[in-house]
């Protein structure tokens, strides 16, 4: 499923500008912020951090300490760019959908498999292979970008409506996280929840047993 998993590394010194250099500061819920970005020089990027060098829709993990979980993609806009080791670098092969591996990252489903993980109470860790080890729920692609196209909407919606009291914000962000949840695990159990009229009269067409081998699939991050 990933081509790629690995982490960067600090480097020995940062610059005004240059190449930018992402750290979980620069995050803002899944997007990287351009103004909290540092920066190093161009022969540090291609030399001493040539393992981390960041491509457009790779997935950014953070793995040490308080925000552990936190997750973002990284847009073309940034680019050139590097990262530290507190963060991990998931690039997903061809066929998958990087945003899906990111909504599915943020989910009860990953938050359940950290706590049983997370090794450190100082200074909480996840290492490489624990997050390769991480079995998410596979759905054919066309599926990956139906549940994508419809928590995008919620995103929106939650990020439109977020004026108010604190407790109705926080209230929209529950009720958020609550339909994401239940959209991913009906994606793991092969329930077509997200087709329309049209579609679920084909889908009625098909016998149970397809449907159940083309959406019913679960891999590891590297299988």
């Amino acid at each position: 499923m990933c081509s790629v998993i690995t982490k960067g590394t600090t480097p020995k010194s940062y610059t005004k500008t240059g190449v930018s250099f992402v750290k979980t500061e620069a995050f803002d819920g899944t997007r990287i912020v351009p103004e909290k970005l540092s920066y190093v020089d161009e022969e540090t990027h291609t030399t001493f951090l040539r393992r981390s060098i960041l491509e457009e829709n790779d997935i950014l993990v953070t793995i040490a300490g308080a925000t552990i979980g936190k997750c973002a993609m990284v847009p073309k806009e940034i680019l050139p760019a590097n990262t530290n080791q507190a963060l991990a670098i998931i690039r997903l092969a061809k066929g998958n959908s990087p945003k899906y591996v990111m909504y599915l990252l943020q989910s009860d489903l990953m938050k359940q498999y950290m706590q049983k993980n997370i090794k450190g109470s100082a200074q909480p860790n996840l290492n490489l292979k624990q997050l390769n080890d991480f079995i998410i729920p596979l759905p054919p692609l066309s599926v990956q970008e139906r549940l994508v196209h419809v928590l995008d909407n919620f995103e929106a919606i939650c990020s439109d409506l977020n004026i108010g009291l604190p407790a109705e914000i926080e209230a929209r962000q529950k009720q958020y996280a609550f339909y994401r949840d239940a959209l991913l695990t009906y994606a793991a159990t092969g329930k077509t929840i997200l087709t329309d009229r049209q579609t679920d009269r084909q889908t009625d067409r098909q016998t149970d047993g397809q449907t159940d081998r083309q959406t019913d699939r679960q891999t590891s991050l590297m299988a």
